[in-house]
């Protein structure tokens, strides 16, 4: 098995100088998304999963132009155009400014920021439970025999649960709702999703409310109808 590129890649990310980064084309395909192999499985299709890679792809290079140290800290979960901001930061300007930079591109329908900002109290401790929180619910929707993993990307901070992507039905998304809920540390479920038999609108005719002052499902509560 070949692991020369994909390492040269992670040392090409990690190791340049933030005054004058050098990254690869590789690197920013690494950061940018997923093994064409997994974008085959998703329901959304390997056509729509592509075109969300894209973009991923062409955010990532304009982070990296404007400002690497958010190319750094701040991930991308992208489904039908819809943008989740996710990461932390050390100030405020910087996490507008991811924002405002991932609006810009075209093909970008909406974007729900989600980024924590460091000077305003997000530490390492919460991003440490924040990781567990995520691996433990990864593992929870791989294993669960009625849901489809691939569908969704999973991300947290400060405890609230982002769920993107593409469910197969109402049933599904409860379900994935309800595993959510049942981790310790869990405060909230945000759903940025559409159902397999709706149009790819429906993904950011809703987005506006998963932003993080608006409504979300709370852990503990029935999910959303």
């Amino acid at each position: 098995m070949r692991r020369a590129p994909a390492a040269l890649a992670l040392a090409l990310l990690f190791a340049a100088p933030a005054c004058a980064p050098v990254v690869s084309p590789q690197a920013l395909a690494l950061k940018a998304g997923a093994a064409v192999g997994s974008m085959a499985l998703q329901d959304r299709g390997l056509d729509g999963a592509l075109a969300d890679n894209a973009l991923a792809l062409a955010i990532n290079e304009a982070w990296l132009g404007a400002d690497p140290a958010i190319f750094r800290k701040v991930s991308t979960s992208i489904h039908d155009g819809v943008v989740v901001l996710t990461g932390s930061v050390r100030f405020r300007a910087t996490a507008e400014r991811a924002e405002e930079l991932a609006r810009r591109v075209a093909g970008v329908r909406e974007v729900v920021n989600h980024i924590k900002v460091e000077e305003e109290g997000y530490g390492l401790g919460t991003a440490a439970a924040d990781r567990w929180i995520t691996l433990r619910l990864r593992s929870a929707l791989t294993f669960a025999p009625d849901v489809n993993a691939v569908n969704y990307a999973i991300d947290t901070v400060s405890g609230t649960v982002v769920l993107s992507g593409v469910a197969r039905d109402q049933e599904e998304v409860d379900r994935v709702v309800s595993l959510a809920r049942s981790i310790p540390g869990v405060k909230a479920v945000v759903t940025v999703l559409r159902l397999r038999s709706e149009p790819a609108s429906r993904a950011f005719a809703d987005a506006s409310a998963a932003r993080p002052a608006a409504a979300s499902v709370r852990a503990g509560a029935p999910p959303s109808p």
